[in-house]
């Protein structure tokens, strides 16, 4: 069975709903491909707990996310709202709007071991003609205390963890023991983003990135893609 793409896309998404024009760069990621829905995951500060945002559609996809995820001991509240601005950023991301939009609002302060289990139990999600975003919106990320994390900083991150789950899985097969678990408490919306794309993409180094300037540097998009 084929797969849709994950994508993880950063961007400040005020400034790119203003632009007016279409961005090219995740459109790419998903040419020619077929999707019924789209989901959003983000990450907010001045959340305490997952929220799953019903945002256009009759909410299967709200119901199949929430069920997922309390099968890892989550049990995110579902909500309704119709939000314009989401609609126009994927008018402009992926040149056009989907038939049924959701979105998945994970609170900071967990460790790497709660969030990658969230993009691993979603991956189900990409076999079902549904297109995952982890959307990593400067716009909302402002005020965060953490740190700004350039795109080499993600890509030395990635290799990284791509390097452990590698390491992991040898020493599993060996029946040797794995390393440590990383419990760290993480408090940057990009960092805690980044671990659930990770694992939705299937614990591997994505397979494109890209990057799409547009008017100036507040509207430049980057990101990454897992295709397989």
């Amino acid at each position: 069975m084929t797969k849709l793409p994950a994508l993880f896309v950063s961007c400040d998404a005020d400034n790119i709903q203003s632009s007016g024009q279409a961005c090219s760069g995740p459109a790419r990621m998903i040419w020619g491909k077929h999707y019924k829905s789209v989901v959003i995951i983000s990450s907010r500060c001045d959340h305490k707990t997952p929220e799953i945002l019903q945002l256009k559609g009759d909410g299967g996809t709200a119901g199949r996310i929430k069920a997922l995820l309390s099968g890892h001991g989550f049990e995110p509240e579902v909500c309704s709202r119709d939000v314009s601005s989401r609609h126009q950023l994927f008018r402009v991301l992926l040149a056009e709007e989907p038939g049924e939009l959701t979105e998945l609002i994970l609170n900071t302060g967990m460790s790497e071991l709660e969030y990658r289990p969230v993009g691993r139990c979603l991956e189900v999600l990409r076999k079902q003609d549904v297109l995952v975003i982890c959307l990593d919106d400067k716009a909302c990320h402002r005020e965060a205390d953490g740190i700004s994390l350039h795109d080499r900083h993600l890509r030395e991150l990635l290799s990284a963890w791509a390097q452990d789950q590698r390491w992991g899985t040898a020493m599993s097969f060996k029946g040797d023991a794995a390393g440590p678990a990383q419990n760290t408490r993480l408090d940057d919306p990009t960092v805690c983003l980044l671990n659930t794309a990770f694992t939705l993409g299937g614990s591997q180094f994505p397979q494109r990135m890209f990057s799409s300037g547009m008017n100036n540097v507040a509207q430049k998009v980057t990101g990454f893609g897992w295709l397989q």
